[in-house]
């Protein structure tokens, strides 16, 4: 279970990525992160050390793919269909979940002005109160992609995020929900063609559900 639930923190984290420039991008971002895991089953240091404190992202319009620096070395794909795959390092099954289902009620929203910069961006603010937390979204509507890319894309709020900024994505994001507090900030961006095997989830593994919450 303990593995269940490290995936799920990693699975909140995956939904506060941001993109690059007005063109949609593609390429590799770089973040620095740092968990905090609000069940009690890991201690801030724990979550330092399983989950670990950067996190990549490889983007290419719909397919995505994601690893954690922790000693878990955790890997997500997502081959541009409705579902997120996740590998733990040392596991011999594959966990998933579907990114089409809506797990999170949005009950109230509103845009604020700041005074954050990211990477030379005047960040907005788009602060989200759902049925179980809060989301603080800063971004920057030249900092986009294809906001059609995540249209039914409902786990993470990635379809309400993106529909409401217009594309955006994320600069800094911070989530403060029942299970785990995370903050992330983009420290820096790779702007390349990737291959499309990088998206494709390993095989010859067993299939193995994440249970809702």
């Amino acid at each position: 279970m303990k593995k269940i639930q490290i995936s799920l923190i990693s699975i909140t984290l995956l939904f506060h990525f941001s993109l690059f420039s007005q063109e949609n991008f593609e390429g590799i971002l770089k973040f620095k992160i740092k968990i905090q895991d609000k069940t009690g089953k890991m201690s801030d240091e724990q979550s330092k050390m399983f989950m670990g404190t950067k996190q990549i992202y490889y983007l290419k319009g719909k397919k995505y793919k994601s690893e954690l620096d922790g000693i878990l070395k955790i890997i997500n794909y997502h081959e541009g269909k409705d579902t997120l795959f996740t590998k733990i390092n040392g596991a011999d099954n594959l966990l998933y979940t579907i990114t089409s289902k809506e797990k999170e009620k949005v009950i109230s929203y509103v845009f604020k002005e700041t005074d954050s910069i990211v990477l030379g961006y005047q960040c907005e603010l788009l602060e989200v109160k759902t049925n179980k937390g809060y989301h603080q979204y800063y971004f920057n509507k030249d900092f986009k992609s294809d906001k059609e890319n995540y249209k039914n894309h409902k786990l993470g709020l990635w379809s309400f995020f993106t529909n409401k900024t217009g594309g955006a994505l994320s600069l800094i994001s911070i989530s403060d929900t029942e299970s785990s507090r995370n903050y992330l900030k983009l420290t820096a961006i790779e702007r390349k063609s990737l291959n499309d095997t990088i998206f494709i989830k390993p095989k010859n593994l067993k299939l193995v559900e994440i249970p809702e919450n």
